[in-house]
């Protein structure tokens, strides 16, 4: 009896063991192809001027209109965000505008591009410059010329520019471009900013050498990390893209294999792990064509008009846009 009754024990706690790690598992949505709506492929051309466009896909933004707006080195490429397919080329004829490293969309409609090699420039639809956004030399000791990273726009409209230096630097610019303040760090666990993004109530999270977010407070920039246990377990060692959706979920790509590409993950608003999507493709194979659910070394994010997730990677010698159906979480 005794022994019958041991069996019925181990039993049930073996079926409680096995419902945990099932339960578990069904936390994590894996996005797939089947989740795909549509997906865009580009091979590369450095020679090609400005009017073809080069195929080299570095950021991507969107509006509320269901346009994508992809940085393409050399243009700006508009995606019809329903079908995909490119509507539209912005460049700038006068040839200001080196190089299109970053976009965002302007509250009035227009877009900010990010020349890295010089300024930020607004322009509208024809690719005529309207605004001219210059470094602003500031104590302390920062009073040197420095080119923009990374753009976004928060939700009052303003500009946020990410400069290189010690620690975190942004520039604040007013809608019409003029400066309004400056945020300044010193190193951290962090360290720089990758890519950046707004919650709805106006918190800047970024991307460093992890995740971050930060508040001020007494007219001092104070940094808190995101979901620091998990990217202790992860121990990824690079970092591209993030985003944030309406529910305070976060989306980030990021890889912890140099020898492969990056991977695209879905946290809730408490850093819990609750989606990914993709494999990094494998450096051996980074010159040759993605396959199925394959991310290159880079992959910026952008939320669409619809909700769905809009991806932007490139290998050695091809671009990629995806638009993936994901599923918010509140």
């Amino acid at each position: 009896m005794k022994r019958h009754r041991w069996m019925l024990l181990i039993t049930i706690l073996m079926c409680t063991a096995f419902a945990g790690v099932s339960a578990q598992t069904d936390t994590v949505t894996q996005y797939g192809s089947q989740d795909i709506t549509w997906r865009l492929d580009a091979a590369i051309d450095y020679a090609a001027g400005p009017a073809e466009g080069t195929n080299l896909f570095m950021s991507v933004a969107t509006d509320a209109e269901g346009n994508i707006y992809v940085a393409n080195l050399n243009n700006v490429l508009v995606i019809d965000g329903e079908t995909g397919e490119t509507i539209d080329t912005i460049f700038d004829e006068s040839g200001t505008i080196q190089q299109y490293s970053d976009v965002a969309v302007a509250a009035d409609g227009t877009l900010w591009i990010a020349d890295n090699r010089s300024r930020v420039y607004r322009v509208d639809a024809s690719g005529t410059i309207l605004t001219t956004v210059a470094f602003e030399p500031v104590p302390p000791g920062f009073t040197d010329e420095r080119n923009p990273g990374r753009i976004e726009v928060d939700p009052d409209g303003n500009l946020y520019v990410n400069y290189s230096g010690f620690g975190i630097f942004f520039q604040v610019f007013s809608p019409e471009g003029e400066y309004i303040r400056s945020i300044i760090t010193g190193a951290g666990r962090l360290s720089g900013v990758n890519h950046f993004t707004f919650a709805a109530d106006g918190t800047l999270f970024f991307q460093g050498a992890g995740i971050g977010w930060i508040t001020e407070e007494d007219g001092q920039a104070v940094v808190h990390e995101f979901a620091a246990e998990f990217m202790e377990q992860q121990v990824f060692i690079q970092f591209y893209g993030i985003a944030m959706d309406d529910a305070g979920n976060i989306y980030f790509s990021a890889g912890a294999d140099g020898d492969s590409g990056v991977t695209v993950f879905q946290l809730d608003s408490e850093g819990a792990l609750i989606g990914q999507y993709g494999r990094g493709q494998e450096r051996a194979r980074w010159a040759d064509e993605f396959g199925t659910d394959e991310i290159g070394h880079t992959a910026a994010l952008a939320f669409a008009a619809d909700g769905s997730l809009i991806i932007a990677d490139i290998n050695n010698t091809n671009s990629k846009l995806t638009k993936l159906t994901i599923q918010h979480e509140d």
